[in-house]
This record gives structure tokens, sequence and C-alpha cells, in this order.
């Protein structure tokens, strides 16, 4: 069984599970209050300016990163959602969904996926399934390929008191390695209070693709 099978069945279930019990609430994606979520959201595009940009929101569950999003450009961006859990992609889609506001079911694989401006990741690759690591690397370099300025994702550390058994932990000097082979410029943070680190890679004229 692949690792993207793997994922979209364990994975799935569990997020509309989710959402059959809290509905739309933070919860339903993991988190205890939103403003953990914003934090997370602010290190992701820590250094980057999404206005007027183009945003792809990789396990964009039920699109919570929009309201951000507005904040943060004045509603001046467009944004491509995806997320394998059908529950949370027709409910972020009947709430925010418009033309330039568009959500789909499945993964960054998905075949029609266009060039994106920013491509970021939040917390999508924090469950504990067979072949998970081979998938995050693989998503972790096609999210860059798809990258016109920067691909942008978060994992749980390994550097933590404990792990719960169903969460995957990754070790940061591995994940960092990855983005080095990827990319030319990268950076890296695991200075904010959450169990977790981001990794930004950059694209420019020193880009190795």
């Amino acid at each position: 069984m692949s690792p993207r099978h793997n994922l979209f069945k364990t994975a799935a279930h569990l997020y509309n599970e989710r959402f059959d019990r809290f509905g739309r609430d933070v919860r339903t994606v993991g988190w205890g209050g939103r403003a953990d979520q914003v934090l997370r959201f602010d290190v992701l595009f820590r250094g980057l300016d999404p206005t007027g940009k183009k945003i792809l929101d990789v396990g964009c569950g039920l699109g919570d990163l929009i309201p951000f999003l507005e904040e943060r450009t004045g509603g001046n961006f467009s944004y491509i959602g995806v997320d394998i859990a059908e529950r949370l992609v027709e409910d972020a889609r009947k709430l925010h969904g418009r033309e330039d506001r568009l959500f789909f079911h499945g993964d960054v694989f998905l075949a029609d996926l266009p060039r994106v401006d920013i491509a970021v990741l939040s917390g999508a690759l924090s469950y504990r399934v067979k072949g998970i690591t081979i998938y995050a690397r693989r998503t972790l370099e096609r999210m860059y390929a798809l990258a016109k300025e920067a691909a942008c994702l978060n994992f749980l550390s390994k550097y933590v008191d404990y792990e719960l058994e169903k969460n995957k932990h990754y070790n940061p000097e591995t994940i960092l390695s990855w983005g080095l082979q990827a990319a030319r410029k990268v950076s890296f943070y695991h200075d904010y209070p959450l169990y977790e680190f981001t990794i930004q890679l950059w694209r420019g004229e020193d880009t190795k693709n």
C-alpha cells in the first residue's frame, strides 16, 4: 500500500470524524485555540509578503488561513486550497469559495495544480502512518517545484519532552538536509513556542531548478 494511499485513508477518516464531532472549530484541525494556529501562520509567512500573490495551501482544512491572509493583505491575494478530507473541503468551499478562492479534494500531487507564488503547508504531515517520511519529502519537493517565490512547511520536532503515539515527529536536521538538496536559499525556524519547526525554501536567481 503506497504512502499516499495510507495518508488519504487514515488522515481523511480522522479529520472527517472530527468535523462530525466539532464542526467548524479549530479542534477539527487539531488545535486547542486560534492563537497557536495564528502563530504558526505568522512563522510560515515570516519574511514574505502575500499581498497580490497566488497562495497554495496544502492541507487547507477548513480554510482557516484565509482570514489570516485577508488581514495581512486587505483581501489582495488569490488562493488555492487542497485537502484530503472531503467534509472539510466542502465546508471551506461553502464559507470561503469564490472565483479567486478555490478548494479541491486531494493533495499537492493533483495533476492540474498551477504554479503559484507561495506554497504553504501547516500541520498536514503530523500523523504517523506507514510511509509518511517518504511522502513528506516528496511533498516538500513538489511544493518547491510549484512555487515561484517560496515553499514553506512546518513539522513536529523531535526536540520535545514527549511524543504522542499518533503523531509523527521529525529530526530537524533531516528536514533541513532535504531543503538544502532542493534549494540554495533556505530559512529554518525552531525559535517559537510550539513543539515544531518551520522551513522555507526560496526561489531566486540562485535557484537550483
